[in-house]
């Protein structure tokens, strides 16, 4: 039953319906329609309200799309949580549930003490609630819930708060792809609130039987690929002879870096297998090596054809062992990723496309790296479409080697892969947009200065005035710091910054867009969680006024 309230005859009250029959109505509708759809978890809020929109019309209730669009999600998670066990639950209410007049509970840094005193409902929920195993918080916001999901404590969120509350902490946990349950207050006003006590004990209950495929853990997936990129783990794996050009491949593999490729190729072959790490092909560890190796083959040629002084802090091999050393060495890293798909304990069949994909990419790769280096000959303004080609071509491919190779180890579909093809797209995009933008917000200039294509200087060719465009081109002609500092100004004058921030925004969502078709949750929560990791869920801020020297 719903916990106390004053009579009233509104039929919808802090957008929820009065009626309980209403409410449960709605609920079954909502879960019939997911299931009807075939909805997959993790949904975007854009994806929510489409849906949401069409149950309004079918139900005659278009005046609680909010209230439906929490109902959708709820469904579309339902079965996920009911199959994870209490322990690995954490059961989130809010503060405004306490009896004002009445509670004499303490504070910690975590939230609310509640000393089940029996004022307010709050005492019996969290009773009820711990006895099965969940972790009970009393607290607003998310920074607590945030924090324990990242330590890996729970692995789903049961919370309770007014429509608001749960809108805006909607992005954190769609970033996270957290599985979720909202129970909507039935009073607002963040004082002797009221919520519907037995939509939450069902919910608090739900259980069902099955496997728990608990969702991959990124940080422990994380430690375990870094741990094959110790010396000692690659000298197994490439370096037979012990000659000097292995031992710089060795060494080169093994420096600093993310290493987003083959944790990526791990991650998603996980995914689809649903084991833990224990429980993946030794096979795979070849495979993500091949994908580093490949990847810091690029980097070798990428520094001596920018004739770059540094990479990860450090001089660049080119730098450090003369470039006819360095050249050969990421020519043998390429080799050696070949290698390794090649010799690799796997049926024919999936060796074969192995190779086909990695050749595939290595190849868009190069025809991506080859515009830049022709356009730096004669470097002019590129317009929108071609720098954003450029980028599709140089970043893109690295991102959909490392998901496609893993994915194919763990049997995804030809429709799986076309995903993670637009995904990728997308993401490579994005990243490339927004490292453009960390560039200036840090004021380094560093395409200018090293000749290298740049979003913000295609927004300002396309949308910058006629003095911006002449500053473009006067620097690009002669990229010095005395001509860039004026430059960098006049982009964030002129709002060239935030129209390119604009297309940071859309083609991130795009990427989250492109993952609706996945049929796997666990594939899809993981890149919907990558996409926040890799891209960063706020826009790069600049720290100077002028640039670096």
């Amino acid at each position: 039953m719903d916990s106390p309230q004053p009579h009233s005859q509104e039929t919808i009250r802090a957008g929820v319906p009065v009626a309980g029959a209403r409410r449960e109505a709605l609920r079954d509708a909502a879960e019939a329609y997911v299931r009807d759809e075939g909805l997959v978890p993790p949904l975007s809020l854009e994806e929510l309200r489409e849906h949401a929109g069409i149950l309004a019309k079918m139900e005659q209730a278009e005046d609680v799309l909010d209230f439906l669009t929490v109902l959708l999600s709820n469904a579309a998670w339902r079965d996920t949580i009911a199959g994870l066990p209490y322990d690995r639950r954490l059961l989130l209410l809010p503060q405004c549930l306490r009896s004002s007049t009445h509670c004499q509970a303490e504070y910690d840094n975590f939230g609310l003490l509640c000393d089940e005193c029996g004022a307010c409902s709050m005492g019996g929920i969290q009773h009820q609630a711990e006895r099965l195993g969940y972790v009970v918080l009393i607290a607003e916001g998310t920074t607590v819930v945030t924090r324990l999901l990242e330590q890996g404590k729970v692995d789903a969120v049961i919370g309770v708060s007014c429509l608001d509350g749960l809108e805006r902490s909607f992005p954190h946990m769609a970033a996270e792809a957290v599985p979720g349950l909202a129970i909507p207050l039935l009073r607002d006003g963040c004082k002797d609130t009221g919520v519907d006590l037995e939509w939450l004990t069902q919910a608090i209950n739900l259980r069902a039987d099955g496997g728990w495929t608990n969702q991959v853990d990124v940080d422990a997936v994380r430690r375990e690929v870094d741990s094959w990129f110790e010396p000692d783990a690659l000298t197994e794996l490439i370096a037979e002879d012990g000659t000097e050009s292995e031992n710089l491949g060795v060494e080169w593999l093994a420096q600093s870096g993310k290493r987003w490729r083959p944790f990526l190729t791990v991650a998603a072959c996980q995914a689809l297998l649903g084991r833990d790490l224990s429980g993946l092909p030794s096979v795979l560890r070849r495979v993500a090596v091949a994908v580093e190796c490949f990847h810091k083959a690029s980097l070798i040629h990428d520094d001596i054809e920018d004739d770059d002084d540094l990479r990860y802090g450090t001089a660049t091999l080119h730098r450090r062992v003369g470039m006819p050393v360095a050249l050969n060495v990421g020519d043998l890293l390429l080799g050696e990723g070949y290698r390794l798909l090649a010799e690799a304990d796997l049926p024919a069949e999936e060796r074969a496309e192995m190779l086909r994909i990695a050749a595939a990419g290595h190849r868009t790769l190069s025809l991506g790296q080859g515009d830049e280096l022709c356009w730096s000959r004669m470097p002019k303004a590129l317009g929108l479409a071609q720098t954003l080609s450029i980028f599709a071509r140089k970043t893109a491919p690295a991102f959909e080697v490392a998901l496609r190779l893993g994915v194919l180890h763990g049997g995804a579909d030809q429709a799986t892969h076309g995903v993670l093809t637009e995904f990728s797209h997308n993401l490579g995009i994005a990243y490339q947009i927004r490292d453009d933008l960390a560039d200036f917000a840090a004021d380094q200039a560093g395409d200018l200065l090293a000749g290298r294509p740049s979003i913000l200087f295609a927004l300002a060719k396309e949308h910058g005035s006629l003095r911006l465009r002449d500053l473009l081109e006067d620097t690009l002609a002669e990229p010095t710091r005395e001509r860039v500092a004026p430059f960098l100004a006049a982009l964030a004058k002129e709002g060239i910054t935030a129209h390119a921030e604009t297309l940071l925004d859309h083609y991130r969502n795009e990427a989250v867009r492109s993952l609706i078709p996945l049929r796997n949750s666990q594939l899809k929560g993981l890149l919907r969680r990558l996409v926040a990791r890799i891209l960063g869920r706020t826009r790069p801020k600049r720290t100077g006024s002028g640039p670096a020297r």
